[in-house]
């Protein structure tokens, strides 16, 4: 008897983490709608942007429900035409993806399982997606298992590993665990798919960049897959965020959806980081930049030819121009102190 108290004792102390980390909250907006449900921790002051880009504040939680009241609307177009300015070295720059839950998976089978769980197969396809854009992906299969309260610390060793490689992002793939299905539901382009939210914590020093990060993503996603994104949480909380620049987690649907509804997301979402890091290199960026460098050239040559056809004294004058400028360089050097 006393053998199965111990052993019972031993379950429950393994399962509450996880119990605790399903606690669902309603967001109650002023007149009494609910906008969406989260497993996330809010407190007072926490932002949600909504599909629709409309911007929320947490004005108080309490008894399961957390009440924002709407602070405007924000306006994404301009992440479209003034893109951020990332300067990357290097072909193919590189992007991390790893996994702090490790069990993470889908309906009709287990939502949460022995590693791996099925949220692996969602990274590998996110993973395939970004390669076929050009990026060369870092992408670890760690396992951090169990899902409880430390699991964040045990993948920042994950992370930091990961940051060695100099990413221009490093993305934490998460499914999320609220148990209305209609909140993630979407389409693609005629297919059953996962909405993707961005989760940006507060609690460290790059809170504003990786919120802006999120920001311009959404545009991206919002112009190529309209609804693909559920929205953006910039929250209590670090997520390892502190660690570098646009350090951002995705959570790709919820656990009463399929794992195909999330891998055509996964798919997709390729393009929108891709677009979204214009001087990431991407493989149309990189395409691009190429064009960009022929007509440069090409307008230097037409221009030298006309030079040539205009002036009177043709390819000599050409040749006096170029003494003129070698003398005027070697004098300036002879005077300068």
């Amino acid at each position: 008897m006393k053998s199965k108290l111990i052993l019972l004792l031993i379950l429950l102390i393994v399962a509450l983490p996880s119990l605790a980390e399903y606690k669902i909250y309603d967001l109650i907006d002023e007149k009494g709608n609910k906008l969406t449900q989260t497993s996330l921790e809010l407190t007072t002051g926490d932002v949600y942007i909504s599909a629709d880009n409309k911007e929320y504040e947490v004005v108080s939680v309490e008894n399961g429900q957390v009440k924002v009241r709407q602070t405007g609307v924000v306006d994404l177009s301009t992440y479209l035409t003034m893109p951020l300015d990332i300067q990357v070295g290097g072909s193919k720059p590189v992007i991390g993806i790893y996994h702090t839950h490790s069990d993470e998976s889908y309906l009709p089978g287990e939502a949460s399982r022995p590693y791996p769980g099925e949220i692996y197969d969602v990274g590998k396809a996110l993973k395939e997606s970004l390669e076929a854009e050009g990026f060369e992906v870092k992408w670890s299969q760690a396992n951090h298992n169990p899902h409880d309260g430390t699991a964040y610390n045990r993948s920042r060793d994950t992370a930091a590993k990961l940051l060695r490689y100099n990413p221009v992002t490093l993305i934490d793939v998460h499914r999320d665990a609220i148990p209305d299905p209609n909140i993630y539901k979407t389409d693609v382009n005629g297919q059953s798919a996962a909405k993707v939210r961005i989760v940006t914590g507060k609690q460290n020093q790059n809170r504003t960049n990786n919120f802006e990060f999120a920001k311009a993503i959404k545009a991206h996603a919002d112009n190529n897959y309209p609804g693909i994104i559920e929205g953006i949480f910039w929250a209590k909380g670090n997520y390892n965020q502190d660690i570098g620049p646009r350090t951002i987690l995705l959570e790709f649907g919820t656990h009463v959806l399929t794992l195909d509804d999330a891998l055509v997301s996964a798919r997709k979402f390729g393009a929108v980081i891709a677009q979204t890091l214009p001087q990431g290199g991407g493989r149309s960026e990189r395409s691009g930049a190429r064009s960009g460098i022929f007509w440069v050239l090409l307008i230097g040559i037409v221009g030298t030819a006309i030079f040539l056809l205009i002036n009177k004294n043709g390819l000599e004058a050409f040749k006096n121009l170029g003494e003129r400028l070698t003398h005027s360089l070697r004098r300036r050097r002879r005077e300068k102190p």
